[in-house]
């Protein structure tokens, strides 16, 4: 009665985990091409403190939607630098662009 009752738990265990993992969650990255030039400031850190970030009419990134609307472009490799609380050596490694200024490049 006993293995009974865990085999059914356990199929519902899986069914749920199952269910609740669809493709339509996975978030990929994507090539965009600029369609209408953009700019952002950006954290820098160190001395400059904070410089600006532009794109023209055709730059190509790679970024993924997490956020509706925007898609979040990396624009700067993580280092030890940005470990552990903000400091004034700390740089941005991302920027969020909205899509409007962006189309999937095919």
């Amino acid at each position: 009665m006993k293995a009974k009752n865990l085999l059914k738990g356990l199929r519902l265990l899986i069914l749920i985990i199952f269910t609740s993992c669809t493709n339509d969650q996975a978030i990929t990255d994507q090539t965009y091409v600029f369609t209408k030039p953009y700019c952002e400031t950006v954290a820098v850190g160190g001395v400059v403190g904070i410089a600006e970030k532009c794109y023209k009419i055709g730059d190509i990134v790679t970024g993924k939607e997490i956020k509706p609307g925007k898609l979040t472009v990396r624009i700067a490799e993580h280092s030890a630098l940005n470990d552990g609380p903000p400091s004034s050596a700390s740089y941005q490694e991302f920027l969020d662009v909205p899509l409007n200024y962006l189309t999937i490049n095919k």
